[in-house]
């Protein structure tokens, strides 16, 4: 996050905690990440951290490992090799879904596509998961999801099936049912890609909320905006690797790799 929004962010939130990223108070860790698709190696040693309250954007070209990244790390994908840690506890890929529940819930999943059922509404879409999960009375998962409902600007759409909700609003409730399980982190999947662009920014604000909020979060984006202007950290990936990353003011304006320069050079014509 560039200095003037940082100071947002802290003035906003002054009567709160320190809401800067915590030294030493890991959420997410990988060592020499390794993931093959067949005999394409798409993570290549990947050694990845991501502190509480830290807000860390993924971006690189197509095809360069971000999203099979953030899979591997609530073990959609299951990692070749290497290691992963989330809030200290080891993720081994070859633990039963219920073994392995228990440490994916503390990271909420944020799609592309939705991903919402669409027999449920939206309030059911939002409770689904701490009602059977987290065993949470209905009373209080009601409530819960009524007040993220509001957080994100769709309480007035709780009984709406998504079928009749736009994609900037299937989105925004997507974002209140990973928060529905309160998650130690977010990690969103390239969250903008599918939507039109008029839409765009209806999702990045609630996402840009979240941040100034001290959520921990993760965002694959192609919005360099965002990721100049909300990250605490931007990480640079290119064929399955992590060619760069630092400070977003920094990393924007003064990239040290050539695939850095060569990829900022492409998309940043388009900004201010």
């Amino acid at each position: 996050m560039n200095p003037e929004q940082n100071h947002n962010r802290t003035v906003e939130n002054a009567s709160l905690q320190d809401l800067t990223p915590i030294e030493g108070d890991l959420i997410i860790r990988t060592e020499k990440l390794n993931k093959y698709f067949s005999d394409k190696h798409v993570l290549k040693d990947i050694n990845f951290e991501v502190k509480r309250r830290e807000v860390v954007a993924l971006i690189g070209p197509s095809g360069s490992g971000k999203s099979t990244l953030i899979r591997c790390l609530n073990a959609l994908e299951k990692a070749s090799s290497g290691d992963i840690y989330i809030n200290g506890e080891h993720l081994d890929p070859n633990l039963s879904v219920k073994q392995l529940s228990p440490i994916r819930r503390e990271l909420g999943m944020v799609f592309q596509n939705f991903n919402l059922f669409p027999h449920m509404t939206v309030l059911q879409n939002v409770i689904e998961a701490p009602l059977l999960v987290r065993k949470m009375p209905k009373e209080q998962a009601h409530a819960l999801g009524e007040s993220l409902l509001a957080k994100v600007g769709l309480l007035e759409k709780r009984d709406i099936y998504p079928g009749r909700l736009s994609g900037g609003q299937k989105q925004r409730v997507a974002i209140a049912r990973a928060l529905a399980m309160q998650p130690r982190a977010l990690l969103f999947d390239e969250p903008t890609s599918a939507l039109d662009p008029e839409l765009v920014g209806e999702v990045l604000k609630v996402m840009k909320d979240l941040a100034y909020e001290g959520s921990t979060m993760v965002v694959v984006t192609h919005e360099m905006q965002f990721a100049r202007d909300v990250s605490d950290r931007v990480v640079f990936m290119s064929d399955g690797m992590i060619v760069e990353e630092g400070d977003p003011d920094d990393l924007f304006r003064h990239p040290k790799e050539k695939r850095t320069q060569l990829f900022l050079e492409r998309v940043l014509s388009v900004l201010p």
